[in-house]
């Protein structure tokens, strides 16, 4: 494909736009592209999976290990504070981190030498990196980066095993017992946890002190199986705790209005999605009562 082109694209994945053909194509066009064969920051292998390509690398791939981290220390997951991608990238250039649990390794005066750190800084961010070692256990999962398990996911494994450890011995078939995970899913939280690489590090977490706090993410209470739809703004809750107080009280936080939403939460500036909830004759509440429920 080059520039000028006229192409065919389908959505593949989520909403990836592949594209699966040259239709027509002008005269002198430019060189085409070549999609490299090698992972520029490790040289490992590039393999192609759908509408991707992906490095081969895994965690030795100091590009990925930057992703993985700063995914691992994001407000969604451990929530470390004052670890986003710059330092990051400065904890691993300079090798002070070669794998994940490595974070619990880093004393405050190595944090001190990097860009933008002084001493007040990197102790906060060093506390901060201590605090997370006792994370919930959804949140742990999710911050694993295991491919195919976002936050909701990783809430219904929590739910359903319990405890880390337990989740460590799932299988394939165990897994699609689970309403919600089907084969893609299944066969990606089985892979994760099969492979040698990866048990040997979660092994290194675990030793490092990191120790996930077992016990379902949900407990019963007024919103216990009800889908609950959030639509405009909230001025006591972000969007995120919200989600994550109606999750907390056995409800579930939908994104769409379906003929399943028991009722939708309506805050200042609503969208089509309170049309959607008249037009379905879907219950609605404000603020006010909303927080009435949660409390």
């Amino acid at each position: 494909v080059r520039p000028g082109d006229r192409v065919r694209v389908m959505r593949a994945g989520d909403v990836i736009p592949e594209i699966v053909e040259k239709v027509s194509s002008p005269r002198n066009r430019p060189a085409p592209f070549a999609m490299p064969r090698r992972c520029p920051s490790c040289n490992s292998l590039v393999q192609k999976e759908g509408a991707f390509h992906l490095c081969t690398g895994g965690l030795s791939c100091p590009a990925q290990l930057v992703g993985r981290l700063t995914h691992y220390a994001s407000r969604e997951a451990l929530n470390i504070e004052n670890l986003g991608t710059r330092t990051a990238h400065q904890l691993v250039e300079r090798g002070m981190i070669r794998r994940l649990s490595d974070l619990y390794r880093i004393y405050p005066e190595q944090l001190e030498s990097l860009e933008g750190f002084a001493q007040k800084s990197a102790q906060a961010l060093h506390k901060s990196i201590r605090e997370s070692q006792k994370p919930r256990l959804d949140r742990f999962i999710y911050a694993l980066a295991i491919p195919e398990v976002g936050e909701h996911i990783a809430r219904l494994l929590a739910d359903r095993y319990g405890t880390f450890d337990r989740l460590r011995q799932t299988n394939r078939e165990e897994l699609m017992n689970i309403e919600e995970i089907g084969p893609q899913v299944a066969d990606s939280i089985a892979s994760f946890f099969a492979d040698e690489g990866n048990t040997k590090e979660l092994d290194r977490l675990l030793n490092a002190g990191v120790t996930p706090r077992g016990g379902k993410s949900t407990k019963h209470g007024p919103l216990e199986g009800k889908t609950i739809v959030l639509t405009g703004e909230l001025k006591s809750f972000t969007r995120r705790e919200a989600k994550e107080k109606i999750e907390s009280l056995g409800g579930h936080a939908s994104s769409s209005v379906s003929g399943n939403t028991d009722m939708v939460v309506v805050g200042t500036n609503a969208g089509g999605k309170l049309d959607e909830a008249r037009k379905r004759g879907v219950k609605t509440i404000d603020e006010k009562r909303f927080i009435e429920l949660v409390r």
